[in-house]
């Protein structure tokens, strides 16, 4: 399939750098399956939680304005900006956001003499390559760890896959199960795609990989789980 421009972009952005990254999210899926399945609200690249500080330099050195999220019980939260690659802030983050002008999430400063501003999603599809999700993952030198509990782990050399044209990317079975909390399902702008995507892409994985995503949803989901009704092998 042509690939879309925002991994293009996103790539020749991150390519020459000096630590791992790859593609995640829905954009992943498609580089699996080779095909273009849905609009995407975002570009997502993954890099590990030790290469913060990293790609908030990369990010910043190119021009991006980049920023921590702020959670918020019952709303979508804020932003807070960060300003450079040795802000403090950077301790705490999970996810950077990283934007240029014309991005379709542009912040909006409160008025309340904090430095968080608030978004606006002005479309749940990116067509410009204006914004960045950067999701910091784990690892412990030789697996892929969800979370720092360390209890659901993958072979690196599993995890994270290549495309033909030699974009990285994370392995289906990684981001379906990244996918799984309740969140994703029920939240208004992912409780359509987020099944929709385990159906496309469930049926296409080798075995061993529909085996470890089995076994990952078992483990953690003791009490069952939806998405598995109809597709154990």
């Amino acid at each position: 399939m042509p690939m879309n421009n925002l991994i293009i972009e996103g790539n020749n952005l991150f390519k020459d750098c000096s630590f791992p990254y790859y593609v995640c999210g829905g954009f992943a899926l498609e580089l699996f399956v080779g095909k273009s399945m849905r609009a995407h609200g975002d570009l997502d690249i993954s890099v590990f939680y030790e290469n913060k500080r990293d790609v908030a330099a990369l990010l910043h050195s190119n021009g991006w304005d980049i920023y921590k999220r702020v959670f918020e019980p019952g709303s979508l939260g804020g932003i807070t900006p960060l300003v450079d690659a040795n802000d403090s802030k950077l301790d705490e983050v999970r996810t950077i956001w990283a934007m240029k002008q014309g991005s379709h999430l542009p912040p909006k400063p409160r008025n309340d003499g904090t430095y968080i501003y608030d978004f606006e999603i002005l479309s749940h599809e990116q067509k410009g390559f204006n914004f960045i999700e950067v999701v910091l993952d784990y690892n412990d030198g030789d697996h892929f760890v969800c979370g720092k509990d360390k209890k659901i782990a993958r072979k690196l050399d599993k995890a994270i896959l290549f495309s033909d044209e030699g974009v990285p990317y994370m392995a289906p079975e990684l981001v379906l199960f990244l996918k799984s909390p309740q969140v994703y399902s029920t939240h208004e702008i992912h409780r359509k795609k987020t099944p929709a995507d385990f159906k496309a892409v469930f049926p296409l994985l080798p075995d061993e990989s529909k085996k470890w995503l089995i076994d990952a949803l078992d483990t953690t989901y003791t009490d069952g789980y939806e998405w598995l009704e109809g597709y154990l092998v």
